[in-house]
């Protein structure tokens, strides 16, 4: 069986990933699971460049084929904020719905709430560098959604108008056939099976 080495060691993305790649007969290897610490620092300035800074690292250490993605949710009228910085957005100590309020407080006087999530997925081999994106169209609502028992992060403050209602009361098979990730998967899915590794 093949194998790949993925740049993290989140259950969530290990799961999609996977769920995804298994029809290639890949099999999905974490560093954890390849008995090694993995902490790539993210100095790029776009999501491509920091998903290239980790698979790059990855294949350093691993020698194995590398892919390694970065994501966050943009804001038109915020010039795209939070973007790369989704994860740190408002600085340390804040967890996943402090973020989301504080993003809520920066909008309170906006009447343009467009916003995506978008996600850039990097493969790197040693002789092949490649990315693959995907983006998934919303509105941020006026309100957190505190009842929604599905998603992560952003997903209470994300209203996703062909459901009509946030991404947390999406359950995860529903929101992975549209989400950001979901399709710059299937970019990377239809490269893997015309490239032989």
């Amino acid at each position: 069986m093949k194998r790949l080495a993925l740049a993290t060691n989140n259950a969530h993305k290990v799961r999609e990933v996977g769920s995804i790649l298994s029809r290639l007969g890949v099999q999905i290897l974490t560093p954890k699971e390849l008995g090694t610490e993995f902490d790539a620092e993210e100095t790029g300035t776009t999501f491509a460049e920091n998903a290239l800074i980790k698979a790059r690292e990855l294949f350093r250490i691993t020698s194995l084929p590398s892919i390694a993605d970065d994501s966050g949710i943009c804001v038109d009228t915020l010039n795209g904020e939070p973007g790369i910085y989704s994860a740190r957005f408002g600085g340390e100590g804040l967890n996943d719905r402090d973020r989301a309020l504080l993003l809520l407080q920066k909008l309170e006087s906006k009447t343009d709430r467009n916003a995506h999530y978008s996600c850039v997925i990097a493969y790197v081999d040693g002789t092949t560098e490649k990315i693959f994106e995907g983006s998934c169209e919303g509105i941020i609502s006026k309100e957190y959604d505190s009842e929604g028992k599905y998603g992560f992060g952003y997903d209470p403050v994300f209203f996703y108008p062909p459901f009509g209602k946030p991404f947390s009361r999406v359950p995860e098979s529903e929101k992975n056939s549209v989400s950001h990730r979901k399709k710059a998967l299937d970019g990377l899915f239809a490269f893997l099976e015309s490239h032989p590794f």
